[in-house]
């Protein structure tokens, strides 16, 4: 999937009011240069259904992603997540 619209509308836009999801972010390792950042870690993504919890999708995603310095604040400008692993049912993920 590529592209900040297709995954809001394809994936985000399904989940409200059908899917709890929860994410445990760990490892966060950052790079700075000057005015920009590299980062990454491990997020694990816990999906369920409201309707009937015994549906999960349970995921371990390597996030890369490339930060850049704005004032204060630092803007992602790439992310790319790699699912090392998953169980359950990815309906869970892509249904809707």
């Amino acid at each position: 999937m590529s592209g900040r619209g297709f995954i809001v509308d394809r994936i985000l836009g399904t989940f409200a009011g059908r899917v709890d999801t929860t994410h445990q972010m760990t490892n966060p390792r950052i790079a700075i240069a000057g005015d920009t950042a590299q980062l990454t870690m491990l997020v694990e993504a816990q999906h369920v259904l409201r309707a009937d919890h015994t549906k999960h999708a349970l995921l371990k995603n390597l996030y890369d992603v490339e930060l850049v310095r704005a004032g204060a604040r630092w803007l992602v400008r790439r992310m790319r997540i790699e699912n090392v692993w998953y169980t359950g049912d990815p309906r869970v993920i892509f249904s809707g």
